[in-house]
């Protein structure tokens, strides 16, 4: 049964994971500046200036919220689906004192994350785990936990959230950067609509869900919401290689992206600045407490 605002894709850990195992390499080379090991978003936050330091600004923000809201130590945290480490590695750095570890569907990305831990000398401090995030459990309870660009891979906001809470211990806090819809998607109209399909489709999102879902499905789950941050403008959507794309993006969705997975990425991407440009799609990072006794 779907429940509403719930969209079976039938993406689930093995679609998304061969979709990574096949793109996180070009993934890296298009948005890996300097070796920050990124595969997310770039904000062009004040004081911003390079391409590194917007890849690296979303880590930044996870590590300014986590040292706000502590009130002990962070002993233990985990980053749910956590590409090839980036910012499992910039945490660790962040918080010597703490231990982390990394859950990915994406053998590919295993592989590369365990050997860039090596060569980065954390190897001691950082574990990482193949598996679906939703039903690999770690052994002990995380003090905090983060997810970035992951959320929209969960089979449902529901599980997501149940997951997270069995991993976090009480009090313990969750950070999710993530796309979400401005509105209930039967809101939207009918251009909206078919963006939103087009960006579901090209890079296999199975919960791209509107705000007021997102938060209903957390509370449920027994999250509080300390904090949502709406990223949306430090986003740069008009760019030339934007522009270029926009214009080939009517031919590129002709041809059968679910097949040529390059192409199906182009179109999402394409789809995706439509929606931040036009405000039916938002970029926003959240901090929430585990409220489970």
């Amino acid at each position: 049964m779907v429940s509403p605002g719930q969209h079976h894709t039938g993406h689930g850990p093995a679609t998304v994971a061969r979709y990574y195992d096949r793109n996180t390499r070009r993934f890296l080379v298009l948005g890996n500046p300097g070796g920050s090991y990124a595969i997310h978003r770039r904000l062009w936050g004040p004081g911003v200036r390079t391409a590194r330091e917007a890849s690296a600004y979303i880590n930044g923000i996870l590590e300014e919220e986590l040292r706000e809201e502590a009130e002990a130590p962070l002993r233990k945290i985990l980053d749910l689906g956590c590409g090839v480490g980036g910012t499992v590695f910039h945490l660790a750095r962040a918080f010597p004192d703490s231990r982390l570890h990394g859950i990915t569907v994406s053998p590919r990305q295993l592989e590369m994350a365990r050997e860039l831990s090596g060569r980065e000398g954390l190897e001691g401090r950082c574990s990482f785990t193949l598996g679906d995030f939703e039903t690999t459990r770690i052994a002990d309870e995380a003090d905090a936990a983060v997810a970035v660009e992951s959320f929209v891979h969960s089979q449902a906001p529901e599980t997501f959230f149940r997951a997270a809470a069995h991993q976090l211990r009480p009090g313990g806090r969750l950070m999710v950067a993530d796309d979400l819809l401005a509105e209930d998607e039967e809101e939207l109209d009918s251009d909206q609509r078919r963006w939103v399909k087009d960006f579901r489709r090209g890079w296999r999102l199975t919960s791209l869900v509107s705000v007021r879902r997102f938060r209903e499905a957390a509370e449920a789950q027994g999250f509080t919401v300390v904090r949502s941050r709406e990223l949306t403008p430090l986003i740069r959507v008009n760019r030339l290689r934007d522009r270029l794309l926009a214009a080939a993006a009517p031919a590129l969705r002709r041809l059968p992206s679910d097949r040529l997975p390059f192409v199906g990425n182009l179109v999402g991407g394409n789809a995706l600045r439509q929606g931040l440009r036009d405000g039916f799609i938002q970029y926003r990072c959240w901090t929430l407490e585990n409220s489970r006794p």
